[in-house]
């Protein structure tokens, strides 16, 4: 399940140029929530708490009886999804690279996953072993799905990976890795849930730990719990009853099942609520969904109204600067409900004191840029003392009139913004010549 939430800081926003895919000038592409940003220090792992370490096991993999270890902890520093999350740090996300290169170019790549393979039909080993294959192999399944991965000899290694992990998750295994930890390993077991054998009666006994999953777990796994399920003989009940509990948009979706002309009769009843959820991550995840609604498919895409509106706005006077960022996000979707009150929510926020909220201040207010208040708003947000919050005002109101300041950003000592800024730079000189 592919999560598009929108909410990831600006630094980040920039430092991936997401705002410059498709040009700078006139489009906005929404940030990305990431649930699973690592945090300052958990970057680290046992074995790799420095560059000095990295590089010392990356050497490790340059000698045959210290390579399959040595692998091993790279993938326990770099593996998916570990790897794949940008912070805002950019030399830990220059760390990763480092390490995800590193594996990639393995020497006898080949035989490291050939013996890890074979340590599957070792008990003790099969879990372990698991979890590091599909730390390796994960960020490459879309690949195969599409063709490939351009490199034959990876995509054979990346098939013999899946074969080997697919006979591996047998229903003890499949039983022993709902109980584990590990989030990918936990989504892997109930993606083989049910598939061989097809007997249900060899999977029945499975069934409490994959409602408790339903129940308990992230929203990625309860949505996959709950897609198993509805094939599964007898869920009927759980599955109807999990409706009244779910407090994911997403999820809901998925229960629901529905893609009809009265999907938004059944959802809105259950979604509406989530947006004054007493857990402020509820609502947060509520106001991306309302956030994100024009930019989803037309049969997901929902009628909000004005309750939805006042939640929306409510939320803008949040305690939380992740609350008060969800909030901007949802109301510039919805803004067009009661334009008056969207632009006062959005003045209010001119003097936020979180950079992540100021910076969607002119997002939200790019259609009515020529009143007054909205002109004296946009001029003092790009006087911002946060680079990433001037930029992101210059994109929002139309870098073309701030050359001059988007030069300024392009020198400036933030390199993610300095860097983004030269590149709008070249975009709309590329687009004035044409």
């Amino acid at each position: 399940m592919i999560d598009d939430k929108p909410a990831m800081n600006a630094k980040l926003l920039l430092c991936l140029a997401l705002v410059l895919a498709g040009g700078c000038v006139g489009g906005f592409i929404a940030s990305g929530q990431n649930e699973g940003a690592l945090a300052t220090n958990d970057w680290q792992t046992r074995t790799i708490t420095s560059e000095a370490d990295l590089d010392r096991v990356i050497a490790q993999l340059q000698i045959p009886p210290t390579r399959l270890d040595a692998f091993v902890a790279l993938l326990e520093f770099a593996g998916y999804p570990r790897g794949n999350i940008y912070t805002d740090d950019i030399k830990v996300n220059a760390l990763h690279e480092k390490a995800i290169n590193a594996m990639r170019a393995c020497p006898r790549l080949d035989v490291v996953i050939a013996t890890m393979i074979d340590r599957l039909k070792e008990p003790d080993d099969r879990i372990p072993m698991l979890r590091d294959l599909l730390k390796f192999s994960e960020p490459y399944q879309m690949n195969l799905y599409i063709g490939g991965t351009g490199n034959r000899s990876l995509d054979q290694l990346l098939a013999k990976i899946n074969q080997a992990v697919n006979a591996a998750f047998d229903p003890p295994t499949v039983e022993r890795a709902l109980r584990d930890s590990d989030w990918l390993l936990r989504m892997a077991a109930v993606n083989h849930f049910g598939n061989s054998p097809p007997d249900t009666n060899a999977w029945m006994p499975l069934l409490p730990d994959m409602e408790k999953l339903a129940m308990n777990d992230d929203a990625s796994v309860r949505s996959a719990v709950d897609t198993k399920l509805n094939s599964f003989p007898g869920t009927e009940k759980f599955l109807d009853e999990r409706l009244t509990n779910e407090t994911s948009p997403e999820v809901i979706l998925e229960l629901l099942r529905d893609r009809g002309p009265e999907l938004s009769q059944r959802f809105l009843p259950l979604f509406v609520p989530l947006l004054s959820h007493p857990d402020e991550k509820v609502r947060e995840d509520a106001l991306l969904f309302v956030g994100s609604n024009s930019k989803r498919a037309p049969m997901l895409q929902f009628p909000f109204g004005m309750d939805v509106f006042d939640h929306v706005v409510a939320c803008i006077q949040a305690k939380s600067a992740k609350e008060r960022a969800a909030a901007a996000y949802a109301l510039t979707d919805i803004r067009q409900l009661d334009i008056d009150r969207s632009r006062e929510a959005f003045l209010h926020l001119v003097n936020d004191p979180d950079p992540d909220v100021r910076w969607r201040v002119a997002w939200g207010l790019n259609n009515q840029l020529e009143r007054k208040d909205v002109k004296q708003a946009i001029a003092f947000l790009v006087k911002d003392k946060s680079p990433e919050v001037r930029y992101m005002t210059i994109l929002a109101a139309g870098p073309q009139r701030f050359i001059s300041e988007l030069k300024e950003l392009s020198k400036g000592a933030d390199p993610c913004v300095a860097e983004s800024a030269a590149q709008t730079l070249d975009q709309l000189a590329k687009e004035k010549k044409n």
